[in-house]
């Protein structure tokens, strides 16, 4: 295959010098990754609110991100993403409510939770069934789609077979993980913020200056028939656009996954210094997340509309490929070489964290809990270098049969449906147990499956479901079957033991519905009064505000602009309130161990 840009000695200078930091970066913080469990899988719990907020949204910021979002700008335009940027609801929970209760836990990994929250069977079943899941489904199908990604960039810079790069990339990110753990996971993802960012911005606006700037842009799509695609939050005459749109603010951001905050988002939070550090790195990952990085990529999007008006054939990456073709247009010598770096960066930020994450649960949750309870550290420091290579094999091989990036996000997000009502009330709800969570996640996995088999058999309606435009429909489906399932699997099945209850109150002082369970264990519950609310509604209006204002400054459209600096204005007022209570509260809990 010819590659659509000419790469020059200077980018693969840069390209190699990258990559030598990162090996550099793992052997100087490898004698320090080793020395206990707590230093490998959380960086001795001593990483500042900056460096753990970075190292979130830089693992956020896959090489499949820009492809799969400028892909989505051209399929459904702007107001596609709601799939994703529903997200800043249940950011601002974890910023305001979850982030301090996770580092009050103490637990060195998020499963651990379920050691101190359950007991009996029920929670070792919960326990095993999550580390599984999370480690060797979840995570492999989150790593397949990255090294799709990843491989799209490569044939479309390179021309080369995707498997000669990445066989590199993928033994580079091994090695410096494997060496240096969580340290080094978090070191290299402070550069590799810098770099992806850098190069987003550069192709974003080279991209909107090819398409004639922000008038000309405007004016080409109108032209065309496509200002639709420009619309930011969809009209009901957008029929599918507008349901779409329903369903993601109104039903996905708190129904889906965990709001609370986990995997490797949990594993941050767990390694920050203390609450204040955590609270300030989930509201700093949502800003950066939401606001500093989607434009650069819908810019090129649009202007892929324009400046690629043809269809891209399946065989080149469809759709997705449209990111990558225009870097290599774009794009003169030396920016080029920046802008593969970035991406390369992008891509080894995220596999380094979703093999040292899923490596913590099979070695903490799974090994330690199950198998081998007492050993010295440095054994299971060497027990996860072994499933951190094994995790990356899963993680090649699911790659292999991965086509469609966006289709990949909603998979895993239709698995997911319906459990996030239950990780919050977890917290909040004593009746809450074991059997509740477990339900949830098998009704939810099996719903899903059923809707994908018959789909794949073109059984109707199933098979419209399972396409992208049917997700909304999907969703609805799985997540009202699994409310009904675990709440009548909570009232069937027995309470956690009450000594349990009590203990966990007495450490994690959370709020909410408790009863008799707080007045027994004689100490004052996290209080939830009106800062809190304002904090959490300010935040959504600072970072929606934000996201909209920065759009309509580079797209100048002055209502966006209006409109969003308004609310950012008064969202900061909000978090501000937000963050006083907020941290008063941390101060007065003492630490756990």
């Amino acid at each position: 295959m010819e590659p659509t840009v000419h790469v020059t000695t200077v980018d693969y200078a840069i390209i190699v010098a990258y990559l030598v930091f990162a090996l550099v970066v793992g052997a100087l913080l490898g004698r320090r990754a080793s020395k206990s469990m707590a230093e490998y899988f959380a960086a001795g719990r001593n990483l500042p609110w900056w460096v753990a907020g970075t190292s979130m949204v830089a693992t956020t910021f896959a090489a499949d991100t820009p492809l799969a979002v400028s892909g989505l700008v051209r399929k459904q335009g702007v107001a596609g993403n709601w799939f994703w940027w529903n997200g800043v609801f249940a950011n601002m929970l974890g910023t305001f409510l979850f982030a301090p209760l996770w580092r009050r836990c103490g637990v060195l990994t998020d499963l651990e939770f379920i050691r101190i929250r359950y007991d009996g069977r029920a929670a070792d079943l919960l326990r095993g069934f999550r580390v599984l899941y999370s480690s060797l489904v979840y995570n492999s199908i989150v790593m397949g789609w990255v090294i799709l990604g990843a491989s799209k960039i490569v044939r479309a810079t390179f021309g080369w077979e995707p498997w000669e790069t990445l066989g590199v990339l993928i033994v580079i990110t091994f090695v410096y993980t494997l060496s240096a753990g969580l340290w080094g996971v978090v070191m290299t993802d402070l550069l590799q913020f810098v770099l992806a960012v850098t190069g987003a911005v550069w192709l974003g606006i080279a991209a909107l200056s090819a398409a004639g700037g922000s008038t000309g842009l405007v004016n080409q799509l109108a032209e065309r028939g496509l200002l639709e695609r420009l619309a930011i939050i969809p009209t009901p005459e957008m029929r599918d656009l507008w349901i779409a749109f329903l369903t993601y603010v109104l039903l996905q951001w708190w129904s889906v996954g965990r709001p609370d905050g986990e995997g490797y988002i949990a594993q941050r939070i767990l390694s920050t210094r203390d609450e204040r550090h955590a609270t300030l790195a989930f509201l700093w990952f949502a800003f950066a997340h939401y606001v500093i990085r989607p434009w650069w990529w819908l810019l090129v999007g649009l202007a892929s509309l324009i400046l690629i008006p043809e269809a891209i054939p399946a065989k080149l990456g469809g759709d997705e490929a449209a990111y990558p073709m225009l870097m290599g247009r774009l794009l003169p010598a030396g920016a080029l070489g920046i802008m593969v770096a970035s991406l390369l960066a992008a891509f080894m930020s995220t596999m380094d964290t979703q093999m040292n994450w899923a490596a913590s649960y099979l070695t903490n949750d799974f090994y330690r809990a199950y198998i081998r309870k007492e050993a010295p550290d440095r054994h299971y420091v060497l027990v996860g270098r072994i499933t951190t290579a094994f995790i990356l094999a899963l993680g090649v091989g699911v790659s292999l049969i991965t086509e469609d990036i966006s289709k990949a996000w909603m998979l895993l997000a239709g698995l997911n449906a319906g459990i996030g009502t239950v990780s919050v009330l977890r917290w909040l709800w004593w009746r809450v147990s074991a059997w509740s969570e477990l339900g949830a996640m098998l009704t939810a996995l099996a719903v899903n499956s059923v809707m994908y088999a018959m789909g794949w058999m073109k059984v109707s309606p199933f098979d419209m479901l399972i396409e992208t435009a049917g997700f909304p429909y999907r969703l609805m489906i799985i997540v009202g079957t699994t409310q009904v399932a675990w709440l009548v699997i909570t009232f069937l099945t027995e309470p956690v033991s009450r000594e349990r209850l009590v203990e966990f109150y007495r450490r994690v002082r959370p709020p909410g519905w408790w009863g008799d369970i707080a007045r027994e264990a004689g100490v004052e519950g996290t209080r939830m009064g009106w800062r809190w609310l304002f904090g959490w509604f300010g935040g959504v209006l600072m970072i929606y505000g934000g996201l909209f204002a920065l759009g309509g400054l580079l797209l100048w459209q002055v209502d966006w602009l209006l409109g969003g600096g308004v609310a950012f204005a008064l969202g900061i007022v909000g978090v501000r309130l937000g963050l006083k209570a907020t941290l008063q509260q941390a101060t007065e809990v003492p630490q756990q161990a």
